[in-house]
Formats: structure tokens, sequence, C-alpha cells
């Protein structure tokens, strides 16, 4: 089964593309715009991560950290820096993210956080390399840009057009490299309305010399 992240945020816009992010990767989600209705969940239904705002209204997330019964791999997300507060959050087992966070940052750590838990991340056969600044590539005729690579998968940026969305198999070409792979993607979320942003793995030969010279290449 899928984890659970409890989202919790007093601005409903940023509730709902959180929830459409995580969820476009493979998570179930949970929603919450007030402290008290979050402290009641914690209690009654403990998600398996909680994604909170540091403004609650009169209190903060991280209140919601400290007071949860259990320990909860959790992430708070503001838009003011506060040594203080980030200090004490790390203290507390949580990250302090400062606004605005990439879509694809963002899933990395959720994906670090439930890592840490017991019952949840599973060994990766590959381990994935983050590509810095982007590595420029096309999926079939579309420019894209490739976030992080391993030997067995990508992940990637591309462009959204109206009414259509990514095919489920798709051919990616390396430029730079003149490689051209295929892949079948796992997961996609629409960020923005104008960016796709894909989790894909390999369908063709993953033990290519070429490839991995790319993938060792990629810094």
């Amino acid at each position: 089964m899928a984890p659970t992240i409890l989202i919790v945020d007093d601005d409903r816009s940023t509730r709902v593309g959180l929830a459409e992010l995580l969820e476009g990767a493979g998570y179930r989600t949970s929603t919450l715009g007030s402290f008290e209705e979050a402290a009641r969940s914690l209690r009654l239904a403990p998600p398996d991560l909680l994604i909170a705002d540091v403004r609650l209204g009169p209190f903060n997330g991280l209140q919601l950290v400290i007071s949860s019964p259990k320990p909860i791999p959790s992430i708070i997300i503001t838009g003011f820096a506060d040594p203080v507060l980030e200090s004490d959050a790390r203290r507390r087992g949580a990250d302090y993210v400062l606004k605005p966070v990439s879509p694809a940052a963002l899933l990395r750590l959720v994906e670090q956080k439930l890592a840490s838990r017991t019952g949840f991340g599973v060994p990766r056969r590959w381990d994935r390399k983050p590509v810095i600044g982007g590595l420029p590539a096309h999926i079939g005729d579309e420019p894209a840009r490739i976030l992080d690579v391993s030997y067995g998968g990508v992940r990637f940026e591309i462009p959204s057009k109206p009414k259509e969305i990514p095919p489920s198999s798709v051919n990616i070409t390396f430029p730079s490299a003149e490689i051209t792979v295929q892949a079948t993607l796992v997961w996609k979320s629409l960020i923005a309305g104008r960016t796709w942003l894909c989790g894909a793995v390999l369908t063709t030969d993953t033990s290519s010399p070429e490839w991995h010279v790319l993938v060792d290449a990629l810094s």
C-alpha cells in the first residue's frame, strides 16, 4: 500500500497543488487547513509523513511535530528564514524547507524521509544521481530536461500541451551523447499547468556500456 502523506496548510491552493504533485508520484494524501484539525488527525490516524506550513494561525507547523503522540517523519515548509525555528525543527528530526521549493526537490526529500521509516524505502537496484542544472534531451520530438538518472531510470521535465499528456512509453534522446533509450512512465504530475514532471524506468538494455558511461559522467 502506498504511504499516506498529511498536508497541513491554511492556503487551499497550496494544499491542492501539493496533493496533486504527491498523488501524481503515487502517494496517498490527506489535506487539512488548521492546526486543530491536524492535531486531531495525528492522534486518530497518524500518517506516514507530515508536510506542514510553518504558519498556521496562532500556531506553527513545528508544534504539530512536537505534540504528535508518536514520532512521524516531517517536512516543515516556510517562506521565511528563521534560524531558531530551523534549528529546533532539525533537533526534532524534521526537515526545514524554504519556499519556493522545486517539485523535483520536494519529491526527492519525501522519498528520503519515507525511506528512513521502517517499512518503507525498499532498497533500489540502482541509486539515483541528481543532474545539476539539468541535462537537455528530447522526448520524441519534444524538448525535455533530465533531472536525475540511474542505470535503470530517469526523472525529467517536459512542457505540457493543451489536452495532451505524456504517453506511457517514450523514447529519450540525448543529443550531446548521441544516445537514445526507451522508457516506460511510472508516474507523472502536471506542475502549474505548464510542465509535466515524470519518472520513468528504462525498458532498453540497462547494461548498455554507452548508457553507463553517460550516467557515470553526469554530476
